[in-house]
């Protein structure tokens, strides 16, 4: 799998399971803390990610939240030999910080659903349409070709020649219509779209404004699945992120996007969806 390393967001991963896992059972901290001979506060970070969990520690305390041999040793194996250096380090002065989390976890991921109700997904930006949604996102005009570069970094998952992220989106058939960048910029923009939805790995989707009311309609949402974890749910505001990790949440994500699949036009639909938009900008 082509994967991206990043220490923190991997034992952010791990310490979420470990959590989660503790809750499932009913136990304490204070409990679990005796298990691996630590503090309370020690135990604290570690279900945080604030400090890298051991493999035998994980091994130990999944044992004793009475999950099977495999569970924990899958566990184990990715704290094992964690990667030492973080993917996104060079563009860390143009990456927020409640984003930096994010980009870890999609370097992980092994597929990626993204819901986004007003513009095209960034993963499936050109760089013009980017540039001209980080003007509307105040961005200094020092770093807009640092952070469209970086954009473009994060595509690159999408491209790779062996076991490529998978992407899904469901895009509002109204935010093919918003003309960012003006006609040339929504050209580039659709046969972009286009070019990236015959690939095998992406599968885009058209939710057609005649659907009045669908899961999606009380905002957007991404949803990372993992290999070896559980998967999380994002939902992004402007200066921040809300990040899902609990098991029954998610799976209420999970939910959501099955409905949402459902609900859109099919993969062959939503490409005459857009092929239409393009003409008609000619």
């Amino acid at each position: 799998m082509t994967i991206r390393t990043d220490p923190s967001a991997l034992a952010w991963l791990v310490g979420n399971e470990l959590r989660q896992a503790r809750k499932r059972l009913g136990e304490t901290q204070a409990a679990a803390a005796k298990v691996i001979d630590c503090s309370t506060s020690r135990m604290n970070y570690l279900e945080n990610g604030r400090t890298v969990q051991r493999p035998d520690d994980v091994r130990a305390l999944m044992r004793f939240y009475g999950a099977p041999d495999a569970d924990g040793e899958r566990l184990a194996m990715l704290v094992k030999e964690p990667g030492r250096r973080t993917w996104w380090t060079p563009w860390e002065p143009v990456i927020p910080d409640h984003i930096q989390l994010f980009v870890g976890l999609e370097g992980f991921a092994t597929s990626e659903f993204v819901y986004l109700p007003l513009i095209i997904p960034g993963m499936l930006q050109t760089a013009g349409y980017a540039a001209t949604m980080i003007d509307a996102d105040q961005v200094s005009p020092l770093h807009h070709d640092r952070v469209i570069e970086f954009r473009q970094a994060r595509q690159q998952r999408l491209l790779a020649s062996e076991d490529p992220l998978r992407l899904a989106v469901v895009i509002e058939e109204d935010a093919l219509d918003r003309p960012v960048g003006g006609a040339d910029g929504m050209r580039a923009q659709l046969d972009h779209l286009l070019a990236m939805a015959e690939r095998d790995n992406i599968t885009v989707q058209v939710m057609p404004r005649s659907v009045a009311v669908h899961d999606g309609v009380n905002g957007a949402f991404t949803l990372l699945d993992f290999a070896a974890t559980q998967s999380i749910g994002c939902v992004a505001y402007p200066d921040g992120a809300v990040y899902v990790p609990g098991y029954h949440q998610v799976a209420g994500y999970l939910y959501r996007r099955g409905r949402l699949q459902t609900g859109a036009l099919g993969s062959a639909e939503s490409r005459e969806v857009i092929a239409a938009r393009r003409a008609a900008l000619d």
